[in-house]
């Protein structure tokens, strides 16, 4: 039995993957909603780099953002966190 995992979980496991954006994500821990200069400042990362692996972890549905004039604002989107790790589960169970 092969088992298939859908694109929207290979993304978000794919963006898990990285060590970088497993220290971003747990940034947001807290629940406190951060621009990307707070981010940057907070990993010790430029902000061109922290632009991209929000952006990364943005699309893989780890993150929401909002504009607010001209910051754009950051907040950990538990909804889609806890679908994703709901469809995982349920695919280990049934393939392992």
């Amino acid at each position: 039995m092969k088992c298939l995992v859908a694109a929207e979980l290979q993304t978000f496991l794919k963006a898990l993957a990285s060590e970088t954006r497993q220290r971003l994500l747990m940034l947001f821990i807290d629940g406190k909603e951060r621009t990307v200069n707070e981010v940057a400042a907070e990993a010790g990362l430029s902000q061109a780099a922290t632009s991209e692996h929000l952006s990364v972890m943005r699309q893989a549905g780890l993150l929401q953002c909002e504009r607010r004039g001209k910051e754009v604002i950051y907040r950990p989107d538990r909804q889609r966190i806890l679908l994703r790790l709901t469809e995982l589960q349920g695919l280990l169970v049934r393939c392992c």
